[in-house]
């Protein structure tokens, strides 16, 4: 997997799961608890970089680069997953029948269909608390 896409996953504040349509694969991040310990390490790890940079007046950025992909080289950010929903199951299913011109707008429908139920569900517990 490319390192810039692991390294953009932890600009989410939420630990996030990664479904790769093309090679079917399912790579999700630690629970909430490690991927925020392993998210402020990256931010520190980036901000450190920056100042050691603008310490050595040093315009190269490729020293940063190579650092930033040996740290998650060393860091699992996302890790294939052996366990997948049901719901996700089913749209790599479903999925891979459609013809690829209809991929993309069935996936946006079902994302949308995916909130819709998160929030019915936040709603039905806040209504029960």
């Amino acid at each position: 997997m490319e390192r810039r896409i692991e390294l953009a996953v932890l600009d989410s504040t939420v630990p996030t799961t990664f479904v790769d349509l093309t090679r079917l694969i399912i790579r999700k991040t630690p629970l909430y608890s490690t991927y925020a310990q392993l998210r402020m390490q990256y931010h520190a790890f980036v901000s450190s970089r920056l100042e050691e940079s603008l310490v050595n007046y040093v315009g190269e950025t490729n020293t940063t680069n190579s650092s930033l992909n040996d740290w998650t080289k060393r860091h699992g950010i996302l890790e294939k997953t052996d366990s997948i929903a049901p719901m996700v199951q089913g749209l790599l299913d479903e999925t891979r029948r459609l013809p690829v011109r209809l991929r993309e707008s069935y996936i946006r429908q079902w994302r949308r269909t995916l909130v819709r139920k998160a929030l019915a569900m936040i709603k039905f517990v806040q209504d029960e608390t």
